[in-house]
């Protein structure tokens, strides 16, 4: 299963810059073996933004549940980061679905 995760995250007022960095680097040393073991798909960072776009391919809800509970910057800013979650897959799929529902 696919999901587009967007993390959109919120400074909070009582860390300092430095702090916020520290974080994220932890949250970049946890990730960095799931992209290399295919886990995440693709993983980008958005130019002038503190967001960052996955792409994560995973066998069920509860486990993208347990991956996303467990990581270093859920656990440390919880309070100050969204997750937009999106179901997609390949648009191959949908081709050879537009396909069948074309006969």
């Amino acid at each position: 299963m696919l999901f587009l995760l967007w993390f959109k995250i919120k400074q909070p007022t009582n860390i300092t810059q430095k702090q916020l960095m520290e974080i994220w680097k932890r949250e970049a040393e946890a990730a960095m073996p799931a992209v290399k073991a295919g886990k995440i798909k693709g993983l980008y960072k958005v130019t002038g933004r503190r967001e960052v776009v996955a792409i994560i391919d995973v066998n069920s809800h509860e486990e993208l549940d347990e991956i996303l509970e467990t990581l270093p910057i859920v656990k440390e800013l919880g309070h100050s980061l969204t997750i937009e979650v999106t179901a997609i897959h390949p648009y191959e799929n949908f081709y050879e679905l537009m396909k069948k529902l074309l006969q």
